[in-house]
């Protein structure tokens, strides 16, 4: 009986450690204890990974929409572009009208200058002569008795057996293979201005008021600019014009030494087509001024617009970037009950 008694206790004992032994595999492989290893080769999440992060690979449509030196470079190339990029569309507009309506204004008022002064360099052509301006000074030397040493030269280009030549009136760049500019300008460079006193003399008492420093200019290259706009700013030059060659220059009354003395007194003198070209030149300096001053505004419209955008994106881009980092004031909390 003890033997019987002895075999079911060892067969219980034997039958616990096997139980507790399976017990044991079985909670190793459910509650098994995480690898170090694999634990550190796992990323790290933090609330950092919430905020906003700027996406390096947008496309080249998507740029001005995130990055600020593209918007601004867009809207300073063509303003309002990246305003547009950027759905912006009033102020996309207004930048964009004013840039065209310039360009419109611009090339408008530079077409009408080109026109103007296209037409003034023919009304000179008809009615200013180089020829009848070196007749004139010729006559004025002999008038007032100077001496300068290439005027024989020049008498001989524009007179012809005492006779002057006529000027090729309507078309008178014939006139300029007729005079030497060179001899010219050394005869202007010699001739004083001779004044009619004593209307010419202003505040000065004779005898010294009727005699005045040299020409203040000689006259520029042929068809050059400047050649055309001193013919019609300088009173010097007022006797190349044909209604002064016909009234003073050719005048039947050659002997009053008068004809050949400066005779304004600061007051503008009875030969309109000086006046009329004078006006003319204003017209159309006037109008490529005006083509000037607004390229200077669409600079402003470029700088201005180009500022909009960037700042624009700038702000975008830190509101997005606020809103991502409120995640950051958040709790969390996990509770694992057994």
């Amino acid at each position: 009986m003890k033997k019987l008694i002895f075999i079911i206790l060892l067969c219980f004992c034997f039958a616990g450690q096997t139980l507790a032994q399976q017990t044991f595999h079985f909670s190793s492989g459910i509650f098994k204890k995480p690898d170090v290893a694999e634990t550190q080769r796992s990323k790290q999440v933090t609330i950092s990974d919430f905020s906003y992060q700027p996406n390096g690979n947008s496309s080249v449509w998507e740029m001005p929409r995130t990055n600020p030196g593209v918007a601004f470079a867009a809207s300073a190339i063509v303003p309002g572009a990246g305003q547009a990029f950027n759905k912006k569309w009033v102020r996309a507009g207004i930048y964009f009208a004013i840039e065209a309506a310039g360009l419109i204004y611009h090339f408008d008022k530079n077409s009408l200058a080109r026109r103007q002064e296209e037409a003034y360099e023919q009304f000179t052509h008809e009615n200013w002569s180089v020829v009848a301006y070196a007749q004139w000074l010729v006559q004025y030397s002999d008038a007032n008795n100077l001496s300068q040493s290439q005027l024989n030269n020049l008498r001989s280009m524009v007179f012809s057996n005492g006779r002057p030549i006529a000027p090729n009136w309507g078309n008178t760049p014939n006139d300029w293979s007729e005079v030497n500019i060179r001899v010219l300008h050394e005869v202007e460079k010699q001739t004083p201005f001779i004044l009619n006193t004593p209307e010419g003399c202003w505040e000065n008492d004779p005898p010294n008021c009727n005699r005045r420093s040299e020409f203040s200019h000689e006259l520029p290259q042929y068809g050059s600019q400047q050649y055309y706009e001193l013919i019609s700013k300088y009173y010097q030059f007022q006797p190349g014009w044909r209604d002064w060659y016909t009234d003073i220059t050719t005048a039947e009354n050659q002997s009053a030494a008068a004809l050949y003395q400066y005779m304004w007194n600061g007051q503008d003198q009875p030969f309109a087509l000086f006046y009329q070209g004078r006006d003319m030149a204003e017209e159309f300096n006037n109008n490529y001024r005006k083509a000037g001053n607004i390229l200077k505004l669409l600079l402003v419209n470029h700088v201005v617009s180009a500022f909009d955008a960037l700042f624009t994106v700038q702000l975008k881009n830190s509101r997005l970037e606020t809103n991502a980092n409120m995640l950051s004031m958040e709790q969390f909390s996990l509770t694992w009950h057994f």
